[in-house]
């Protein structure tokens, strides 16, 4: 629970940093770049997200299509959602350990 007030403070904090002015195409490569990276670790530890997958392909899309504000929000669902995905990974191993392992 703790994890997700600091991530939902730290959205609305990107978020509003963002809404003060449009994006950049630099903007959505560098959220972009960072959702990708967030995923690549989700992915080590075996637990991608069908969400967050979607979310990727949403942002790829709307910077392809010029969008940069849609694909900068995309991106940064896409990078919450891997990071809950990691941590979602690591406390169902610690669960596991805890449950199984005495």
């Amino acid at each position: 629970m703790k994890h997700a007030i600091i991530l939902a403070a730290a959205m609305a904090t990107a978020l509003s940093a963002t809404a003060a002015r449009a994006a950049t195409q630099a903007d959505a490569a560098a959220a972009l770049a960072a959702a990708l990276a967030a995923e690549a670790r989700a992915g080590q530890l075996r637990n991608q997200w069908l969400p967050t997958e979607a979310a990727l392909k949403t942002a790829k899309a709307e910077m392809a299509a010029g969008h940069f504000d849609a694909a900068v929000t995309a991106a940064q669902r896409a990078e919450a959602l891997a990071h809950r995905s990691v941590a979602q990974a690591r406390e169902q191993d610690r669960a596991w350990t805890a449950a199984v392992i005495r």
